[in-house]
This record gives C-alpha cells, sequence and structure tokens, in this order.
C-alpha cells in the first residue's frame, strides 16, 4: 500500500517561504534515504476555502511504510541537526500532518 503524508505547515513571523521551501530542500537526502519521496514542489496554501487550518506551505510525501520512515527520519543526525531552523520558521503547534492512503 501506498500512503501520502500531507504536511500543512504555518510559518512563524518573520520567516519567508524562500526559507522555508531551502530548508526542505536541504533535507531532501535525509527524507530519501528514510523512504520518504516528495510528490510535487512544496505548495504555496493560498487561502482556505473552508475549514480552519492555518497554511502557508503544504508539502507532499509518498511512502510505503510511514511509521518506519518517520522514526528514522527524526533519529537521523542530520535531521537533528537541522530542528533548530525549523522551530525558527514553522509553528509547528498549529502545523497539521494528514496521513493518507492512496485507495487503489
Amino acid at each position: 500500500m501506498s500512503f501520502v503524508l500531507v504536511d500543512i505547515l504555518p510559518l512563524k513571523p518573520g520567516a519567508t517561504l524562500e526559507e522555508a521551501v531551502a530548508y526542505f530542500d536541504g533535507l531532501k537526502p535525509v527524507f530519501e534515504r528514510h523512504g520518504l519521496q516528495r510528490l510535487d514542489q512544496p505548495l504555496r496554501a493560498e487561502k482556505a476555502l473552508r475549514g480552519a487550518v492555518p497554511a502557508n506551505l503544504v508539502n507532499l510525501f509518498q511512502t510505503a511504510d510511514p511509521e518506519s520512515s518517520l522514526k528514522g527520519m527524526s533519529e537521523d543526525p542530520e535531521y537533528q541537526s537541522q530542528m533548530a531552523r525549523r522551530d525558527q520558521l514553522f509553528d509547528l503547534e498549529q502545523a497539521t500532518i494528514l496521513l493518507t492512503a492512496r485507495m487503489s
């Protein structure tokens, strides 16, 4: 089965979309090392047409095994070395991450 993580991220005040995209581009080898493939370029959230999910940036990642992919990524020293930068850029308290499964 194929899973897609939908990563919906609001930026902290002062952070830019360009900085956020550069952060994710820099971590591409880490994601790939742990079975996460970005499906598209990061998407700029324009506005919520319904609902109240704060968002500036949306990423889509595909994986066959979300549990081991996320565990491996979170334990990866290269990822851990960028956590302070992540915390400067993103309001993780307001972030939404959805695990979805392809229906066919």
